[in-house]
């Protein structure tokens, strides 16, 4: 796979990477439709590599979202504004929209599955609002947090799941218009 140079470092150049990446390049229909043993096969390792690498199958579609969350939705509020990190997420996340679009063909419907990215998200946007900005979390910027990262969590599901994402700068114009004026300000970069 070629990558370009405006990559961030770490996203596609460690072994742990691109085994992961192996395995989800694997995956041609819906998850639950496709078993651990297959992706084995298809991948060249075995059950135990697997699991080295995911809880389960279904740990595939969270895997891509968590891990480029470190690289730019993160630093929301730190040293980009909101408009650069979701152009940018969205901008990797389109890397494997073909993944999306054929492996989340079901329904998520176990609770913790759901949960996995809006608790990165909620931790990442605690920790931006209380350690790089000094704000005191009451119990309305708490709501807008909360609500905020199911939101955008169910927003973007949907849109890579329909193949229907918008290209990444209109998505984060999109995204950005819809989120609580209070979140937005206060993570603002101006």
């Amino acid at each position: 796979m070629n990558h370009d140079a405006w990559e961030p470092r770490g996203l596609f150049d460690s072994e742990d990477v691109q085994i992961k990446l192996r395995i989800m390049h694997a995956v041609d229909r819906s998850l639950d439709q496709v078993t651990v043993a297959d992706l084995c096969e298809k991948t060249g390792i075995s059950r135990q590599t697997f699991y080295r690498n995911f809880d389960s199958k279904y740990s595939l579609h969270w895997w891509w979202p968590t891990h480029i969350h470190k690289f730019y939705l993160i630093e929301v509020g730190r040293t980009i504004d909101w408009e650069t990190g979701y152009f940018h997420h969205i901008r990797l996340l389109s890397l494997e929209k073909g993944f999306f679009e054929v492996a989340t063909q079901y329904t998520l419907n176990s609770p913790i599955e759901r949960s996995i990215m809006p608790h990165y998200r909620k931790c990442a946007l605690m920790e931006t609002l209380r350690d790089y900005r000094g704000i005191e979390i009451d119990d309305d910027l708490m709501f807008c947090v909360d609500t905020w990262v199911k939101t955008e969590t169910e927003i973007l599901t949907e849109w890579y799941r329909l193949g229907a994402a918008p290209p990444p700068g209109e998505a984060a114009a999109k995204l950005v218009s819809v989120m609580p004026r209070t979140l937005y300000e206060a993570l603002s970069m101006d």
